[in-house]
């Protein structure tokens, strides 16, 4: 499979068009969820600028072969992933959490760390490598956009520039064949998977062992997170996604495991075969996803029912109590304020961490600003109605309002649970 065969314009819309799967080259892809057209999550205009996010339709098509949920529309990796890109994995104590159990993982499937060369890809700021750094292990981090830099200043050896076949060719030169190959939560970013195939084995030896974890396709359907789908994850997976990666790498899937954190991971160690040993993985995992593709009919059922619901509530509770605040800026909650149409007139602003780059811009495709927290907890009411953006993390959010003194109702955007 070519990326020429599997790609046309889109329409104007300036994102390519698949029709094979990316993991199986299978043609047998059927339209299961339409979204609409939604703004790039980190397109973040900065206050007072009057430029107008473009917008990209999402549309997932699924493969009825391997099990992959696959964008229709696939936006650049260059538009998605500017130097400018705001995300800093350091703010959110789940996702830093989640990475200090990966390492752990490690550890305890392969022993001490001390002296292995982890490569981590789509490293951020380097929050992962600095849990592997405290365990001995020599760290690499390509990234390409400016997060690059916090990584650097850290200590850790940078490559800032999107993976491929020229940077493994130099991280590999440079440092031979990885120990450890990493990719959390970044798998489902990478626009062209069979270069990343290629490219993965220039860096591996017989020996190493890649890990990836990333949001799992049951656990997306099972709790309805149709936000999971925004355009930074060309494709969602699936345990049988995994089985074909493995064979497309030349190596086995050892084992799988499902961390619960965001919604629900799917956690896979992919390397040399041990000579009797089957892969472990929890029982009833290949019978569960036999029925992915009919569970997309009802998340579109929820999905309709909760935009028109939702939308009810926002708007008597802000004819109430006046504009409402919001809790943190997720990249997949601009889907949510899209769809629910909300705009600056129904939410005064979204607040995120002190230090956080996204503070002093708009929230995509409206005129919402994003400020700080400070100025929340600032206000002299602290009992008004809050709307959680973050609704997958509702346990940290509340934890962090009830310590700042914020004692009002949290009205988690999306409660799945609600709309079945």
């Amino acid at each position: 499979m070519t990326q020429e065969s599997n790609s046309t314009s889109a329409g104007g819309h300036g994102a390519r068009e698949i029709h094979l799967c990316e993991v199986c080259g299978s043609r047998d892809l059927s339209s299961v969820l339409r979204l609409g057209n939604h703004p790039l999550c980190d397109d973040l205009v900065p206050l007072g600028d009057k430029r107008v996010c473009r917008e990209y339709p999402i549309e997932i098509l699924f493969c009825d072969t391997c099990y992959t949920a696959h964008h229709r529309f696939q936006v650049p990796k260059q538009d998605l992933f500017p130097s400018t890109y705001h995300y800093r994995a350091r703010f959110t104590a789940d996702v830093l959490s989640g990475m200090s159990n990966l390492v752990d993982a490690c550890e305890e499937r392969y022993g001490s760390l001390e002296g292995k060369t982890v490569v981590d890809i789509g490293g951020n700021d380097g929050s992962l490598l600095d849990f592997f750094r405290k365990k001995g292990a020599s760290t690499i981090c390509i990234e390409p956009t400016g997060a690059a830099d916090d990584a650097r200043q850290k200590g850790h050896q940078v490559h800032q520039e999107f993976f491929g076949a020229k940077v493994a060719e130099v991280v590999a030169a440079k440092n031979g064949p990885a120990d450890i190959i990493t990719f959390t939560n970044v798998f489902a970013h990478i626009e062209n998977l069979s270069e990343v195939i290629a490219a993965l084995k220039l860096m591996m030896s017989p020996t190493t062992v890649l890990v990836i974890e990333n949001h799992y396709l049951g656990a997306i359907l099972d709790s309805n997170q149709f936000d999971t789908f925004y355009h930074e994850h060309p494709r969602s997976y699936s345990y049988r996604s995994f089985q074909f990666i493995a064979r497309s790498l030349g190596v086995e899937l050892l084992e799988a495991q499902f961390p619960a954190r965001y919604g629900g991971n799917i956690r896979v160690f992919l390397g040399p075969s041990v000579p009797g040993q089957k892969p472990i993985v929890p029982e009833g995992v290949e019978t569960r996803e036999a029925q992915l593709h009919e569970k997309f009919e009802a998340m579109q059922a929820m999905a309709d029912r909760w935009m028109v619901k939702r939308r009810e509530e926002l708007l008597e509770l802000a004819r109430v109590h006046g504009k409402l605040n919001a809790k943190a800026f997720p990249g997949r909650a601009a889907i949510l304020m899209k769809l629910l149409r909300l705009d600056e007139e129904t939410i005064a602003a979204v607040h995120e961490k002190p230090g956080s780059m996204k503070i002093g811009h708009y929230v995509p495709g409206t005129r919402i600003p994003i400020r700080s927290d400070d100025e929340l907890f600032a206000l002299a009411d602290k009992s008004a109605p809050l709307v959680n953006l973050a609704w997958h993390i509702p346990k940290e959010i509340r934890g962090y309002l009830t310590q700042a003194g914020y004692d009002g109702p949290v009205i988690d955007i999306l409660s799945a649970e609600e709309f079945k």
